[in-house]
């Protein structure tokens, strides 16, 4: 059994802790049809015990207060990691959870700037087999420096604010939940119960999170490769009043091959101006600009047609099924074929 201690706070987002929740009692639930042990123990904690509000009015009970010696009733199975005592774990290089997950909500990143907060946050992290944050928590966990050096992701909203907050982090503000090491992150509310389903399939196999998936009615198991909105949209928002005309160019000519000098040419720029410009602007530079434009497309007929990879590396101006490979790998870290699978509608091979 699998111990996990949720660390809650005053408007916290309810979602983000009821949706991973019900993620880990379903499978204790189903386990227990099954005449198994449960597959989850698992705590509330905040910085002191008892009622704390969440962002939806709704109170639930923090039986823990953070920082206090208290022991599952599980034995981890790291063998010579703790000792249980009656009173609690013994203090040396004990774990106190395999799971200690931070939660996300509109305060979390000012949450983050109490020293006091992040020092208990700090030692209870470390003590834990993997850390754990959902949507903003990403601002606690970042705040221990346990992320330093690590890919991670938060809420697409805030996803500027923490790399610009904590440069020390790889910020991917597109992805639905990102692995690096012994620390997991998620975008905002819904993504918390994708890396929940993640986490229990990495745990007790595939089959048990489809049958939790099924049992809380969810349509799929999100890999954390997907995006979390529009990449067309949300990058012709980055092009702004400046550079739309351009991005719908893009678009429209997907198939080509299109130079930065023919980017340059369109908006009727001198090359160097033009990409000094664009990448001022956008913060990308305008090859990566168009390489995640075809990236974008790629998905999509990946997603929705029967088209072979070589042709919709064509269609998408990669030119060759290799080159499409290595962006796949690159950007999402799965291939396209992979992909595909997991995300082909019913006109998909």
């Amino acid at each position: 059994m699998k111990s996990i201690e949720i660390f809650i706070y005053e408007q916290a987002i309810g979602l983000d802790v009821m949706g991973p929740l019900e993620v880990f009692s379903a499978a204790n639930y189903i386990r227990n049809l099954q005449g198994k042990p449960p597959a989850y123990e698992v705590v509330l904690s905040a910085q002191e015990s008892g009622l704390v509000t969440l962002s939806s009015g709704v109170a639930v009970q923090a039986t823990r207060t953070l920082g206090d010696d208290y022991s599952f009733g599980n034995k981890l199975s790291d063998k010579g990691s703790h000792k249980s005592t009656e009173k609690g774990t013994e203090k040396g290089n004990e774990r106190y959870s395999d799971y200690f997950i931070l939660t996300g909500g509109f305060v979390a990143p000012q949450l983050a700037e109490d020293t006091d907060l992040v020092a208990r946050l700090t030692q209870r992290a470390k003590a834990s087999k993997y850390q754990v944050s959902i949507c903003t928590g990403t601002f606690l966990l970042a705040a221990t420096g346990l992320l330093d050096g690590k890919n991670c992701t938060t809420h697409w909203h805030y996803a500027d604010q923490l790399a610009a907050r904590y440069p020390e982090l790889n910020v991917n503000g597109d992805a639905i939940y990102i692995q690096d090491d012994t620390t997991y992150s998620s975008a905002g509310v819904t993504a918390g119960i994708d890396l929940a389903l993640a986490l229990l399939e990495q745990d007790y196999g595939a089959e048990l999170a489809m049958e939790v998936a099924r049992s809380l009615v969810l349509y799929r198991h999100r890999p954390g490769c997907q995006s979390q909105f529009s990449t067309p949209l949300s990058l012709r928002q980055k092009a702004g009043k400046s550079f739309y005309k351009l991005h719908d160019w893009l678009q429209s000519n997907i198939q080509l091959p299109v130079s930065v000098e023919q980017m340059a040419d369109f908006c009727r720029m001198s090359p160097r101006n033009f990409a000094r410009r664009f990448t001022e602007i956008t913060q990308i530079t305008p090859a990566k600009y168009l390489e995640q434009l075809r990236l974008s497309q790629a998905r999509e007929l990946l997603e929705s047609t029967p088209l072979t990879i070589e042709s919709i590396a064509l269609d998408t101006g990669f030119g060759r099924e290799e080159r499409l490979r290595r962006t796949f790998l690159k950007t999402l870290g799965v291939t396209p074929s992979l992909y595909r699978q997991h995300f082909a509608s019913e006109n998909s091979p």
